[in-house]
């Protein structure tokens, strides 16, 4: 398995998350974040958190939320731990 290394910046904003956000998983160098609303947000390399844009089945681009058809958002959070 492969190490994840995380800018300073965004391991700053992981652990300065407000305790009822979950980091819920990874694409490639971006922690994927759900907020209590269940918006999912990313910590870009800066460590701003944004909302996340994920692809959808046919390649077409949609904010997080949208559509629950087409491929997983990012690898689960407990899948990068093994």
């Amino acid at each position: 398995m492969e190490t994840l290394t995380l800018t300073d910046q965004q391991g700053l904003s992981i652990a300065e998350l407000p305790e009822d956000y979950r980091v819920i998983g990874i694409d490639r160098s971006t922690p994927f974040v759900r907020k209590p609303t269940g918006q999912i947000l990313r910590i870009q390399q800066n460590g701003d958190l944004i909302a996340a844009r994920r692809r959808l089945a046919g390649g077409r681009a949609d904010e997080a939320g949208g559509s629950r058809s087409g491929p997983s958002l990012a690898t689960p959070y407990t899948n990068v731990l093994d």
